[in-house]
């Protein structure tokens, strides 16, 4: 018995290890209809450098990086986890109000470089190297500089 389950463990590790390759493309047909979607609305002025297909066990992880190396991370669904405009600015379209608002009101002038979702919680990067971490309610919960 306790070769039968050793054999079974190692015969899924190898089967894991044979399919993580990931996967280096051009082509953004290779992405989820959500993340083409998100790509046409809010970077259809950018072009798309190569775009990196990471195979985990039983999912999917996509990163998609710009010529002007702005950086779009997506899950195996499509849906966007981050997005990194480096020296750029993002799209004002995706920073919340409540976030605009209170960035607006405390920092006038700043612009918004990164934003990450993670685990109900939204982290915003400034040109002022001020770091926002905001929870599912929309509270500032961390500010980081």
């Amino acid at each position: 018995m306790k070769k039968i389950i050793v054999a079974l463990v190692g015969m899924v590790v190898a089967v894991q290890v044979a399919f993580a390759r990931d996967v280096i493309t051009m082509n953004s047909k290779e992405l989820p209809v959500a993340a083409q979607t998100f790509l046409k609305q809010h970077f259809v002025d950018k072009q798309i450098s190569y775009i990196k297909v990471e195979n985990e066990f039983l999912s999917k992880r996509y990163e998609v990086v710009m010529t002007d190396r702005t950086k779009i991370e997506f899950d195996g669904k499509g849906n966007w986890e981050e997005v990194d405009c480096k020296r750029g600015a993002l799209p004002l379209a995706l920073i919340p109000d409540y976030i605009r608002q209170l960035v607006d009101a405390q920092y006038p002038g700043v612009t918004y470089h990164k934003i990450e979702r993670d685990r109900g919680e939204l982290e915003v990067e400034l040109s002022n190297r001020l770091s926002l971490t905001f929870d599912k309610k929309g509270q500032l919960i961390d500010i980081d500089d």
